[in-house]
Formats: structure tokens, C-alpha cells, sequence
């Protein structure tokens, strides 16, 4: 209210005021026709207090407002990088279409000046309430919040070259040693290398042993002295030529194992002036052979048998050293010319190892290990230690001994079985009949009560003596090669005995020596034979032999025979 004697203050003045707006305002009572009061406020003066209230909240705001941005200018805005907007990001299209779409100039045209009760001021805010539709945000725009300048980076400069000047200048260094301290020296001294004559060695052949040539540069005239070989050498030719025996370096050595050895000469060179000195070694390698040794029986290094002693034969070099079994037979060797017969006991406890060891000269040591394997035995069964395992007839007699009072049964074919003395001594003997030529099986068993049975094998090799063998063969001419391809079962079930003279055309194989023979012998078309050689002979590649051999199977479409007896072609 206004004081006495002052005019009442304008809306904008009392706008400006500082006082707080009071919140009472004038009461009015009203009474009715009935007598009855009613207190109500005016709406009007509640109104006026409203808009000046209003009036004082904005004039407030607009004062802390310019505050805020007056600090906001002092310190700067955040480098974000990016726009802010004081508008929703929601699309005001639906709030009302017409409206919206109309054209920025009538917009900003219909924009006035806020008028309250004759304030007057253009306002520096805008809604931010998403449903204006008088919100233009292309006339807001955004609050473009200018970011502090940053200086420049140059593309090119000190600071960044720098690193990769560096960078070069250590590759060049080490690309510079490399070359200097490796790569150089080497190429210097395979220069040096293929300009000097190097020695030249080549394995070669001294009094049929292995040796090597070597072939050591020096001027002409010079003389060469080997230290090793306690000689001298001339150079001719640029050269100093000479053989050295590769057993030299180990014959004196009591255990060579090694396959090879490096091996190395000291030569010096003396010149026509007397001047001495030491040239650079050779070296190189030589390979140790092992001593030969020849298995005759057996041929492999596994076998079983059922006898208590088996028959070893081998064949070494003269002057070899011989041990089996860790027992000196050396004097054997030269006295029998190099054949080794060897009566090896065979116990019935599974494998038995001989191991035969032989050291020839010039030779590294070989050795040979030969598992004997016979059968652990419940009930002893031992065949006689003279019994043959060849034989000329088709039987033999053969003499066993076992368990007194045991059971024997000879499954093998025989005929005179003599058990005379089985319950006594545990002796017995029969004939062994052989039905077929070549390796006929005699098989004993022999059975006792709360034992297991023991069962014995033993191979005879059965040959007919020439006589008998050659006179009931069938020549393979034109007539009984084609029979004997029409009837091959027949023939082979009844060892039937052919024939015939030919040259060797193969060899297939030599252990056992398959070969196959042309049984025409160049009388006619080819008949091929494949024949496997069980003779004492040993056949060679384009040799004629006369042969006699027995049916024994098929090799692809040509027979297959088995030879017995080898002799030289008669004259065509």
C-alpha cells in the first residue's frame, strides 16, 4: 500500500521492489439476503498478488541468470567438442502439425515483446518444454559454446621426425656391422677358398680292402712328409698323390663298436729351399665293416625245436676271433677253415641265447644272437642228442626218453613202436616214416596222470639218395609241362619228379634263391618254370643247368618246382 501524501508506485516499480510480496491479502464478508455471512477473498486481488509474486520469481531468475553466465565467461566452457542445445530433442511435429509447419517469418512475426501490467522487457529466455509449438529451434538454435583455441600441430617438425631419424640411423648401424663383421669375412674367405686348391679325397681300393686316395696341392717339386704314415711324398702335377688303408686306423684297437671314425693327416711341406713347415690337416671320414659271418644252421635267429641239443654251424674269415657264449673258439677257425660246428644244450625253459661274437681283422667286431626256444616241459620228453635231421631213407629210427611210467602216443606217421622199457627207465624208440620229399614232421606227445601233457616236434629232412630220385622223373618237355599245368594237384600230392635243362633268365630271390628257367631251352616257345634252389649249388644269371626237382605249387600261371639235385648240361 501506498503511503499518505505519495503517489501509488507504477506495476514496473513495484516490480523492482526488493520487500517481499505479502501473502495476505483483503478479506470480504458478505451477507445474503437471510442474514447469513460468508468470508471469500478476492479474486482479483488474489490474482494481482499471483502476478506480482510471478514478477518477482522472473526478475530473480533473469538476476541469477546473468550471474551464472558472468562466471561461466570467467571460467570457460568444458571442451566437449560438441553442441548444446537448451531445446528437447523430441519431436514437436504432433503436438500440433498445422502450427508447426508454418513459415519461420510468421513465427517470428507473431513473437512479441512480454507485457505485465506495463513491464516491458525482451525476454533472454526460451521454454524448454518439448509441446511448444511455438518453439522454433531453428530461431533458438544452439548454444554455440566457443571453444578455447588450440594451437596448430604442424605436419611436419622436430618432433616428429626425430623418431624416425633414430629409428633409421640404428637399422643403418646394424645393417653396416652385419655386413662388416659377418657377411664380409665370409665372402672373403670363400673367395680365399676357391682360389686356393683345396685337398681332393676319393674313396678307392688297396689290396682289396677299403681305402682312400688323397690328392694334397702344393708347388711342384715340393716334398710332402705325412706324419701319420711316417713317408714323404713328391708333388707332380701340382699334386701329392698317395692311398692310405682305412683299417690302419683301428686294427690295433682291442673294441670297435662305432660304424665310422673321423680320421685326420698332419702334412709338411719342405720346399726346394729346405724350409719346413706344417699345412693345414685333412680330415674325413671312414666307415668300419663289420667282421662277415655266414649262418649255415641255422639260417634265421629264431627257432624252436624240441631236442636237448641243437646243431650251430657258421662260417668266418681266417685268423678271426671267435666266442660263444662268452667261450674262446678261435683255435677252431683256422684248422677248419674258417667252419664253426657248435653243439648248443637247450633247456626247456623257454628262450635259450647264443650269442656268437666275431672279430676279423680289418674288421670291427659282429655279433649274432640266436634264440633257441623249446617248450617248458610238466613231463620231461627228450629226444636222443645223435639223432639226424637228414635222412636218405623213408624212415628212421628215432629214440626218446621220458618220465618212467608215462603214456606215449605218436602222432606223427611210424610204424615199430618199442615201449619195452617206458616203465622202468622211461625209454622208448620207433620208426619214423616219411611220406613226401624234403621236411617230413615227427610229432610224440606224452601224458601222465595230474601233469600236463608234453607234446614234441622234430623235422627230418628227407632226400632219396641220386639213384633213386632221378630215376622216376618226368622229362617237362612239350608233353608234361602242359600235363603238369592240366594236373598240378595231382602232381604235388604225389611229389612227382621232373626234369629238364635251361638257362637262368631271373633271379628273384637269393635266400631262399628263387630263379626262374626256360625248361625249352631255346628249342621252341618259352616254357617258364619258377624253381627253388635246395641243391649245394648256387646258380648265376645266364647259366645253363640240368636240374631235378618235384612238384610244388603255382607261381602266378607258371609251375613252381622244388630242386633236389643240380649237374651240368649236357652238350647241345
Amino acid at each position: 500500500m501506498a503511503r499518505l501524501g505519495q503517489p501509488a508506485p507504477t506495476p514496473a516499480e513495484a516490480l523492482k521492489q526488493t520487500a517481499p510480496v505479502p501473502e495476505e491479502g483483503p478479506t470480504h464478508i458478505q451477507v445474503d439476503d437471510f442474514g447469513n455471512e460468508s468470508v471469500r477473498d478476492d479474486k482479483l486481488d488474489r490474482l494481482a498478488q499471483e502476478m506480482l509474486s510471478l514478477h518477482e520469481r522472473k526478475r530473480r531468475g533473469e538476476a541469477k541468470q546473468r550471474q551464472l553466465r558472468s562466471l561461466g565467461a570467467e571460467r570457460g566452457f568444458a571442451p566437449s567438442g560438441t553442441q548444446v542445445s537448451a531445446s528437447a530433442r523430441r519431436n514437436r511435429f504432433f503436438a500440433d502439425p498445422g502450427t508447426f509447419r508454418r513459415s519461420q517469418e510468421a513465427l517470428e512475426r507473431e513473437a512479441s515483446p512480454v507485457d505485465y501490467d506495463g513491464f516491458v522487457d525482451q525476454p533472454s529466455y526460451y521454454a524448454l518444454a518439448g509441446d511448444d509449438i511455438h518453439f522454433n529451434p531453428r530461431a533458438v538454435g544452439s548454444l554455440q559454446m566457443p571453444l578455447p583455441k588450440r594451437k596448430r600441430r604442424r605436419l611436419f617438425g622436430w618432433r616428429r621426425v626425430l623418431p624416425f631419424l633414430a629409428i633409421a640411423l640404428l637399422v643403418g648401424v646394424g645393417l653396416f656391422s652385419l655386413y662388416q663383421f659377418v657377411l664380409k669375412p665370409w665372402l672373403v674367405q670363400r673367395q680365399e677358398a676357391a682360389i686356393t686348391p683345396q685337398p681332393v679325397i676319393t674313396a678307392s681300393i688297396l689290396d682289396e680292402m677299403a681305402a682312400h686316395t688323397i690328392s694334397i696341392p702344393a708347388p711342384e717339386g715340393a716334398q710332402i712328409y705325412i706324419k701319420e704314415l711316417r713317408k714323404s711324398y713328391i708333388v707332380t702335377g701340382g699334386y701329392a698323390t698317395f692311398q692310405v688303408a682305412d683299417y690302419i686306423w683301428y686294427e690295433l684297437m682291442e673294441e670297435v663298436t662305432e660304424p665310422s671314425m673321423e680320421v685326420e693327416l698332419t702334412p709338411y711341406i719342405r720346399t726346394s729351399s729346405g724350409e719346413q713347415r706344417q699345412m693345414d690337416s685333412v680330415r674325413y671320414t671312414i666307415d668300419i665293416p663289420l667282421s662277415p659271418i655266414t649262418m649255415l644252421n641255422p639260417d634265421v635267429t629264431r627257432l624252436e625245436v624240441s631236442t636237448p641239443v641243437y646243431n650251430i654251424r657258421f662260417h668266418v674269415m681266417q685268423n678271426s676271433r671267435v666266442l660263444i657264449n662268452g667261450e674262446d673258439y678261435s683255435s677252431f677257425v683256422n684248422t677248419q677253415s674258417g667252419f664253426i660246428t657248435y653243439n648248443a644244450d637247450v633247456q626247456p625253459v623257454g628262450d635259450n641265447i647264443i650269442n656268437i661274437s666275431v672279430r676279423s681283422q680289418y674288421y670291427r667286431e659282429n655279433t649274432v644272437s640266436i634264440n633257441i626256444y623249446r617248450a617248458v616241459q610238466d613231463i620231461p620228453l627228450d629226444l636222443a642228442s645223435t639223432l639226424d635231421d637228414e635222412s636218405s631213407n623213408d624212415s628212421m629210427t628215432i629214440h626218446a626218453t621220458t618220465r618212467a611210467g608215462a603214456t606215449i602216443t605218436v602222432l606223427s606217421p611210424h610204424k615199430n613202436l618199442d615201449v619195452s622199457q617206458l616203465g622202468s627207465t622211461g625209454v622208448f624208440s620207433f620208426e619214423a616214416v616219411f611220406p613226401k620229399i624234403g621236411y617230413n614232421t615227427v610229432e610224440i606227445r606224452a601224458d601222465f596222470p595230474d601233469k600236463n601233457p608234453t607234446t614234441v616236434k622234430y623235422d627230418v629232412y628227407y632226400l632219396p639218395s641220386p639213384d633213386i630220385y632221378t630215376r622216376k622223373a618226368w622229362a617237362l618237355d612239350s608233353w608234361g609241362y602242359p600235363d603238369l599245368l592240366a594236373n598240378l594237384t595231382t602232381r604235388i600230392n604225389n611229389t612227382q619228379i621232373y626234369t629238364f635243362t635251361g638257362p637262368v633268365k631271373e633271379i628273384v630271390s637269393n635266400k631262399p634263391q628263387l630263379v626262374l628257367f626256360d625248361a625249352a631251352d631255346g628249342s621252341g616257345s618259352e616254357r617258364l618254370v619258377m624253381v627253388e634252389n635246395q641243391t649245394k649249388t648256387q646258380w648265376e644269371l645266364g647259366q645253363r643247368y640240368r636240374l631235378y626237382a618235384d612238384a610244388f605249387g603255382i607261381y602266378g600261371n607258371i609251375p613252381r618246382l622244388i630242386a633236389r639235385y643240380t649237374y651240368k648240361p649236357k652238350a647241345p
